[in-house]
């Protein structure tokens, strides 16, 4: 079989074992359930995928059922997270922060993805799918590197994904108009034990070749998705008016992530994606029962993720974690510097009520918002997308007893939330504000309750 070497691949002849990054995880917030030992909570992990996977790898080596991937492509270019203030006028501009840097060099990207992929092996069932995401910059070389990682039988399919219709500016490239991305469809062992056929429905009318209507589920999917008339499955980027945007570059569609988990896992299996981006699989196994974890080294990735899930009316109980030495995100690049947040208690009795009275981003991060935009801010809490509060805050664990988020595409915000407490005596509540610029700021309060 060919082999794919790159430097640092041998040393003296002799194949090196692709490290093992292991770094700790520590639990920054929760959400939902009891914490009682045993107890499944999907996680949100914030971290590069190779300490994150070698961290998970001593908990669900063999557990996980179906990895999806789509990581950097190795463009060499930088990628924007668009901020949007709630309620600012449709032309005012967005306020562009850097996502992440896709800028390995080709070396560095195939041996880093080299220790991704054997990762994700090790945390695969027997049987599990892998469906890694790329484009023509990576493809080839992964798929080189994941036939070595995985063994070539476990190769499946190479799919297609023709991602939208050929207008505009796309139009006016000279050559052959780039339309497709590719997802290289693996199974650990060789065999997928999980593989649900999809079909897409016949449409009205619809006739075989010989003037008989058909009597099957549909027309069977093949590996060249929205190739077909009927098989509508546009990229997100270019449906104008998708009500999913929520401004992360290369974000995908919730259609596209519910055709894998459909066809490759059951209810209650465990889904992992290394590089979540916007949060889209997280949400979409949310939606069909699936447990997930998910993990991204951008900051802006976990804000936006978790802002989606919140957005969500019931989601299953999770946690947000990070490795130890990535960077709290309250010391992210928009979030540096003094922010201001004003809250209030009321309590009667044993019941307490905590009021927003104010909230100013810091310096450094408002002059990164366009003037036009700043200027169309009527209220403070238009800079604010949501907030958690802690009723009874301990050590350094936010476990989150009320959230508040602002429905999607509404202005207002409820800007208080009320607990009962059950036993009178001193508690700490933190509240923790979620700023729309992917910054969060907390405030600690002293809440005494008295007995009903």
């Amino acid at each position: 079989m060919a082999e794919l070497v790159w430097p640092g691949k041998y040393r003296d002849g002799v194949r090196v074992e692709v490290p093992r990054s292991r770094a700790p995880l520590r639990v920054e917030e929760a959400f939902g359930g009891s914490g009682s030992a045993g107890a499944w909570r999907n996680r949100l992990v914030h971290g590069d995928a190779p300490g994150v996977l070698g961290s998970l790898l001593p908990e669900l080596e063999g557990q996980v059922s179906l990895v999806y991937v789509d990581p950097p492509f190795d463009t060499g270019g930088d990628f924007d997270f668009q901020a949007s203030i709630p309620g600012a006028p449709d032309k005012a501009p967005r306020v562009p922060l850097r996502a992440y840097r896709d800028a390995r060099g080709l070396d560095a990207w195939i041996a880093w993805f080299a220790e991704v992929a054997t990762a994700l092996r090790d945390l695969l069932a027997a049987g599990g799918g892998l469906y890694v995401h790329l484009d023509a910059h990576a493809a080839h070389y992964a798929k080189v590197v994941l036939d070595e990682v995985f063994g070539a039988g476990a190769f499946q399919r190479e799919i297609v994904w023709r991602i939208g219709w050929v207008s505009g500016y796309k139009a006016r490239s000279r050559g052959w108009i780039r339309n497709h991305d590719t997802l290289l469809f693996y199974a650990k062992g060789g065999r997928p034990a999980t593989f649900h056929k999809e079909f897409v429905p016949y449409p009205s009318g619809y006739l075989r070749r010989d003037g008989k209507p058909p009597k099957g589920e549909g027309v069977p999917v093949d590996d060249v998705w929205n190739g077909h008339p009927l098989d509508r499955l546009d990229s997100i980027q270019i449906v104008s008016f998708s009500g999913e945007k929520v401004g992360y570059p290369t974000q995908k569609n919730e259609a596209l992530l519910a055709r894998i988990l459909r066809a490759s896992s059951n209810p209650g299996d465990l889904v992992l994606d290394a590089f979540v981006g916007s949060g889209t699989t997280a949400v979409v196994a949310e939606k069909l029962g699936r447990r997930w974890v998910a993990c991204d080294a951008s900051p802006l990735a976990i804000h936006t993720a978790r802002k989606r899930l919140l957005s969500l009316a019931k989601p299953s109980p999770f946690v947000v974690e990070r490795v130890d030495g990535e960077g709290s995100r309250d010391a992210s690049a928009t979030s540096r510097g003094k922010q201001s947040l004003k809250v209030r208690v009321r309590v009667e009795g044993n019941r307490a009520t905590i009021d927003l009275v104010s909230f100013a981003l810091a310096a450094r991060a408002m002059s990164a918002v366009p003037v036009a935009t700043r200027e169309s801010v009527t209220h403070w809490s238009q800079w604010i997308d949501g907030y958690c509060i802690d009723w009874d805050h301990r050590e350094g664990l936010l476990n989150v007893g009320s959230r508040v988020w602002r429905p999607r595409g509404q202005t207002r915000l409820p800007l208080e939330a009320a607990h009962a407490y059950a036993v009178p005596g001193r508690y700490v509540a933190l509240v923790k504000a979620y700023d729309v610029l992917g910054g969060s700021t907390t405030k600690a309060l002293r809440v005494d309750v008295q007995a009903p």
